[in-house]
């Protein structure tokens, strides 16, 4: 099995009941398959969402005539310590998904695996950590049964598509889903006080899931400050196949804070995503030297994805839940109320 270091060139949000708002000043700043670049439009819109301590493939794609002039591309060398290169077979991908075992005695162990089906990755998973579970809401993760769908071949949409404000909008190597940057009604995760935990994750009524990957010295996370800050460590796929690897010490998103008023309430409104501002697109990703994109965390505003560029079914891969936000085309209605 391929380690989760390895970059392959074939790729795959919410405000908690139990939470109660803060003021706290929000924290902004800051690859697979081969294909053109993603369309992507510029929304005035705008998302948030930062590491906070407290509370809570895949075949390449291949000659894809999608392109954009927005994408955002890089020259700078592909390490390959850390890229596997292109043409992955689906099998090696699918055997990524996979826990490092049993990390709370107080939890269920960790269970995460995939297997290819036609056109497609099914990962099967039941949402418990396999990393150090810190309590920041009344309540400890059970164990679920989660089935994701994200294709095998990912491709490029001819337009992006928001990423849900409530609900799975990823989910990593550990089966653990990684939601957007919003709580609730669609504020910023970092304006709930003490709402995440070090490593950016929480438990809500939802299940225990993700918002921002964080590292810690003092507490174990998906990974080590010194991993992160060595080079990209594969995280884990969107749910349109494209992979998502930390980027938090390496590239920097191109969202700026445009309205701080909104920051608790609407986070996307609150920000605006300015082509060129950063490293990275709209729906913090970009296309490498050799031709693979990929998303990357930062530790800005939106954290983990802006956006899907892919083409993605969002709640026919098993994510969403309530309506979409921000930086895409757009995939729902209003958001739904509850926790993140």
């Amino acid at each position: 099995m391929l380690k989760r270091t390895l970059t392959f060139s074939v790729p795959a949000i919410l405000m908690l009941a139990a939470c109660g708002s803060s003021g706290d000043d929000p924290v902004t700043d800051t690859a697979a398959p081969e294909t053109a670049a993603p369309d992507t439009e510029t929304p005035n819109t705008a998302a948030t969402e930062t590491a906070a301590p407290a509370t809570d493939a895949v075949d390449t794609v291949e000659d894809s005539t999608v392109t954009s002039d927005s994408a955002v591309t890089t020259d700078t060398p592909t390490d390959d310590s850390s890229t596997v290169g292109a043409g992955a077979p689906c099998d090696e991908v699918a055997a990524l998904f996979t826990t490092r075992g049993s990390a709370n005695d107080n939890l269920d162990d960790p269970e995460s695996s995939a297997v290819c089906d036609g056109t497609s990755i099914v990962i099967s998973s039941n949402g418990i950590p396999d990393y150090t579970y810190i309590e920041t809401s009344p309540g400890s993760p059970r164990a679920a049964d989660l089935t994701y769908t994200i294709p095998a071949e990912p491709t490029f949409a001819d337009a992006t598509t928001d990423v849900p404000l409530l609900g799975t909008a990823a989910v990593t190597l550990g089966g653990v889903p990684i939601y957007g940057p919003t709580e609730g009604a669609g504020g910023d995760v970092l304006s709930l006080g003490g709402g995440l935990s070090e490593c950016g994750s929480h438990n809500g009524p939802g299940g225990f899931h993700i918002h921002i990957v964080d590292t810690s010295e003092n507490t174990d996370c998906l990974f080590t400050p010194a991993e992160v800050a060595a080079e990209p460590q594969l995280v884990g796929y969107a749910l349109d196949g494209f992979p998502i690897y930390t980027g938090n010490d390496q590239y920097t998103p191109s969202w700026e804070l445009t309205d701080e008023s909104l920051f608790a309430s609407d986070t996307w409104a609150a920000h605006t995503y300015v082509e060129g501002l950063g490293d990275l697109d709209e729906c913090n990703g970009l296309t490498d030297a050799d031709g693979n994109y990929a998303y990357y965390t930062t530790d800005a505003f939106p954290y983990v994805l802006g956006c899907y560029s892919g083409v993605v079914d969002i709640e026919a891969a098993g994510g969403g839940g309530g309506g979409g936000g921000g930086g895409g085309g757009g995939v729902g209605g209003p958001p739904a109320e509850g926790d993140g």
